[in-house]
């Protein structure tokens, strides 16, 4: 069965973008042997994408193809007149864990949560996420939009890889919490 994963950077403060959305603070990172964290890897077990509006209009607004070519992908907003443009791209209008469910079913591949943090929080809220895959970047921004949203519910996640770069790039990755 596909699997709901957030696959997301976090500067060292917690958050995703800078006040206004942007995200250039991630190539600023020197990277010198042109790491990709592993998101190729990443990219090949998914076959769904799905988004907030917000997100959607950042993604829309970089100087660059369309980055999921060949990925169906939902974008989740509840404004009147938000017209998709980019390509398998739709609209739904109410996140559930029905609708999460119905994405699974059509899916092959996992489903990738690519943000932002009002999304993340409610499917948190929800108990949609199955796997975080976070990477806390080095950098201090200060201010911006946080990963988590509001106030999420509580929620216990499972640690079951922890690994760090050279870059000072730190990726964790969790499980939803099941009680054994």
């Amino acid at each position: 069965m596909s699997a709901l994963r957030l696959y997301i950077a976090t500067s060292l403060d917690g958050y995703i973008a800078r006040e206004n959305g942007a995200v250039d603070w991630l190539d600023q990172l020197p990277n010198p042997d042109n790491l990709d964290y592993g998101y190729s890897d990443f990219l090949r077990e998914i076959d769904t994408i799905l988004m907030g509006r917000k997100t959607y209009e950042v993604v829309m607004g970089f100087d660059m193809d369309w980055p999921y070519e060949g990925k169906r992908t939902f974008v989740l907003s509840q404004k009147e007149g938000l017209e998709l443009s980019s390509p398998d791209t739709k609209l739904i209008r109410n996140l559930s864990p029905e609708s999460i469910q119905n994405l699974k079913d059509e899916s092959e591949k996992d489903i990738w949560l690519v943000g932002g943090g009002q999304l993340v929080s409610r499917c948190l809220d929800l108990d949609l996420l199955d796997e975080i895959i976070l990477f806390v970047m080095p950098t201090i921004l200060g201010a911006g939009i946080p990963l988590f949203h509001g106030t999420p519910e509580e929620k216990r996640m499972h640690l079951v890889d922890c690994l760090s770069y050279e870059t000072g790039v730190v990726k964790l990755v969790y499980h939803r919490f099941s009680p054994e």
